[in-house]
């Protein structure tokens, strides 16, 4: 996330007859966003936390150990979101010394950043020729300029890592039913041997009655049916016994492997949250629907900016307005002045200065929401180790051991 630079809203007023064009293209880049966002919501990530059997030393370090390991890759996402979430918080500084500054004081800001602007219009008109792209995302192409190559190609591993986080949770998914279900039937098994041994102590002693009345009435001699009934009883029972002995262990078994598969759904699901909020905050940053379109429109951007270089006659009035513009700003207390000179009429259009308040207001509450939930998978992880330190002295040193690993 460090790499996600925030200055990415450079605003400017749209031509008359490109409103119609260009609203109908923000709107299709807004859906896509929240497409991601509705999908994270039909399909609840919550981390799991693991049966484990705490009586084994191994199994319970092995898992304060993946509970640690959690702990860490949430810290790391918390550390680089509060990174970018600091440099957000920074230009709404800025914004507000901009709005409070007095009027008087303002003046010549306002007077050169109208010039900038009227100069940057006179030279737009030049450029007779449309490209498909808007001025959401032109704006984009310009403040990312350096990294949007870089950003295309994370763009396009985020996408596949995507598809593939996916299919792992798919998967992951279907071999935590299918173990439910082997465990559904493996106590199925066991109660039916129950039955079976009930039944068969029941036919014994009614054969063994049935016996006693024989020899009592009839004076039968009963001594060989008595042995085989017995003998027959005998290979049952041995049966049943080896056959719940199998059902014991094949049950130890599926309870590992449904652990084991409750731990891998766990880190799968926190690195899917992570994508989706990654790719939906890529998408709005550049105001694109995927890295298809973003590689179409920095190509197009780089094809423009090749025909805008012929055409500079007013460079040189638009620097000085430049200088003027970053000396008033620096009066003020501005602290990154350099990102206003792409967009002079923020400072002259208030409503231009809301939409980009607005946009980094968004761009916060989505690094927020991201920020609370790698801070609830940290809360959990040390939550869980909190009752198993609880529970034995032996295993609060344990404890004690691994967090202080962290804490180092």
């Amino acid at each position: 996330m460090k790499g996600f630079s925030f200055w990415g809203s450079l605003f400017h007023r749209k031509k008359k007859n490109d409103l119609a064009a260009d609203a109908a293209m923000e709107s299709i880049n807004e859906e896509q966003p929240s497409a991601l966002l509705q999908e994270l919501e039909r399909e609840p990530v919550k981390v799991e936390m693991e049966k484990v059997d705490l009586h084994n030393d191994k199994a319970r370090l092995d898992y304060l150990g993946r509970l640690y390991e959690g702990i860490q890759e949430a810290k790391r996402q918390c550390e680089d979101i509060k990174f970018e979430y600091g440099q957000v918080t920074s230009y709404l500084k800025d914004i507000q010394l901009i709005d409070q500054a007095p009027e008087e004081e303002k003046e010549k800001l306002l007077t050169a950043a109208q010039l900038i602007q009227e100069l940057t219009k006179e030279r737009r008109k030049l450029q007779k020729k449309e490209y498909k792209f808007t001025d959401g995302q032109r704006r984009a192409m310009e403040n990312y300029e350096d990294i949007v190559d870089k950003d295309i190609q994370n763009l396009l591993e985020y996408e596949d890592f995507q598809m593939k986080i996916k299919h792992d949770m798919r998967q992951l998914s279907g071999e935590k039913n299918l173990l439910l279900a082997d465990k559904k039937d493996i106590i199925r098994r066991q109660r039916m041997l129950k039955t079976i041994g009930k039944c068969l102590t029941a036919l014994l002693i009614a054969t063994g009655a049935m016996l006693a009345a024989l020899a009592y009435c009839f004076k039968v001699d009963i001594g060989m049916p008595f042995v085989g009934t017995v003998a027959v009883t005998f290979v049952i029972a041995v049966l049943i016994l080896n056959e719940s002995r199998k059902n014991r262990i094949d049950m130890v078994i599926t309870e590992k492997k449904c652990n084991r598969a409750i731990f891998l759904s766990n880190r799968v699901k926190i690195k899917y949250v992570n994508n989706v909020r990654t790719l939906d905050y890529m998408y709005h940053k550049y105001q694109v629907r995927n890295a298809t379109e973003l590689d179409f429109v920095h190509s197009q951007y780089v094809r423009a900016k090749r025909e805008w270089a012929k055409q500079r006659e007013s460079s040189i009035r638009i620097n000085e307005c430049n200088q003027i513009v970053l000396a008033e700003l620096r009066r003020l207390g501005v602290k990154d002045c350099d990102i206003w000179l792409g967009q002079a009429a923020a400072l002259v259009e208030p409503k231009e200065m809301v939409e980009v308040r607005h946009d980094l207001n968004v761009r916060r509450q989505k690094l927020r929401e991201q920020l609370d939930y790698n801070t609830s998978v940290m809360e959990d992880c040390l939550e869980e180790m909190e009752k198993i330190r609880s529970m034995k002295p032996e295993y609060a040193v344990e404890v004690e051991r691994i967090l202080g690993g962290m804490n180092g």
